[in-house]
């Protein structure tokens, strides 16, 4: 994928700057912004991504719905509509949930996630971009510990502990 300017962010989330993304991943020292959407559906089911065999971090790994790069003066609710309709292809409106800081020395990079839900009634057609995503699936909740057994999916992870945290805040099981 291309290299994106994003906005730096200081410790407060306030913009600092611009740093490309290729800069802020080599360094925790840098801060961006991205966004992470969790799309569920009315019947207990949430909606997983496989990473494409070309991602650098985790590629082939189950994650939540969507997640992405919040670009250069990007809202971060326009951010997470922009990537649930290049990455799977439909529209959603995101709903935020909360905003969250983590330092990863594993990614070697610092960024804070904007966390967006949305709750559909029809299931959307998916059209899924093979750059950014190998395969996507809805999974019952109640079905994720069955799931991470036969699937490169981490019930220890931040993608799953955000989705179960909105799931009880939806009163999802």
């Amino acid at each position: 994928m291309a290299d994106e300017i994003l906005d730096q962010v200081d410790k407060d989330d306030n913009v600092i700057g611009t740093v490309w993304k290729s800069k802020a991943h080599g360094n925790p020292d840098i801060i961006h912004r991205e966004i992470a959407f969790v799309i569920f559906d009315k019947q207990g089911n949430v909606l997983l991504q496989q990473r494409s065999a070309g991602k650098t971090n985790d590629p082939l790994a189950w994650k939540l719905t969507v997640a992405g790069h919040v670009g250069a003066g990007e809202e971060p609710q326009s951010a997470a509509t922009r990537e649930l309709k290049e990455e799977l292809g439909f529209v959603a409106k995101p709903i935020y949930f909360n905003k969250t800081y983590i330092s990863q020395q594993k990614f070697n990079e610092s960024r804070f996630f904007y966390v967006y839900y949305s709750l559909v009634g029809k299931l959307p057609k998916l059209v899924l971009n093979y750059y950014e995503v190998a395969d996507a699936k809805w999974v019952k909740i109640s079905d994720l510990d069955e799931f991470a057994k036969n699937n490169s999916y981490d019930l220890d992870g931040w993608s799953h502990k955000t989705i179960i945290e909105i799931a009880r805040y939806l009163k999802i099981k």
